[in-house]
């Protein structure tokens, strides 16, 4: 007897929305070699005076002006590149993707994140830095989220679900 082979899968189809997923991909991995991104790190860039021996430069971040290593940046466009899920969407997408250096700026990875949010769901920085610190402690076990909240006399009924907790830590933070 000899020894079975397994099934081979068949491939799925790709299809018009993974084209774009793929495309969309591909053109971004392009971008981190575009001379502009290097141009805004450069610009960017400032002595190290830290005690680590080894880092000799840091970033200083747009918005807030914090210092950050290589690592704690994204370059960012000033101007979002928008979606691609349609040949339509690609001239445009790929024009605002390769923009000049004048439309991007180094950030640190928190003012990216907020900014990135506000983008997304239309709304203020204010409220996008907001939710920022929401989700974060969202992120802490259930435990600590219900003790936070009762530390500002809310019941654990009033956190019966995670949704109850959002609107909590969402109150809390937006009051202080």
């Amino acid at each position: 007897m000899g020894t079975k082979q397994p099934a081979k899968k068949k491939a799925a189809p790709f299809d018009e929305q993974k084209i774009f997923v793929w495309l969309r991909s591909a053109l971004r991995s392009a971008s981190r070699r575009y001379p502009p991104i290097y141009e805004a790190l450069a610009a960017a860039k400032r002595p190290y005076t830290g005690d680590n021996a080894r880092q000799k430069v840091c970033y200083e971040c747009a918005m807030c002006g914090t210092l950050e290593s290589t690592k704690g940046v994204a370059v960012d466009h000033r101007v979002d590149c928008g979606k691609l899920a349609s040949w339509d969407d690609v001239q445009g997408f790929v024009q605002r993707l390769f923009c000049t250096r004048d439309g991007l700026d180094v950030l640190c990875h928190q003012c990216h994140d907020c900014k990135t949010y506000m983008t997304k769901n239309n709304v203020s920085w204010d409220e996008a830095v907001l939710m920022k610190d929401v989700l974060l402690i969202l992120k802490q076990p259930i435990k600590k989220v219900v003790d936070f909240c009762m530390a500002y006399d809310y019941t654990e009924q009033q956190l019966s679900n995670n949704t109850k907790r959002r609107e909590a830590v969402y109150n809390i933070l937006r009051a202080k």
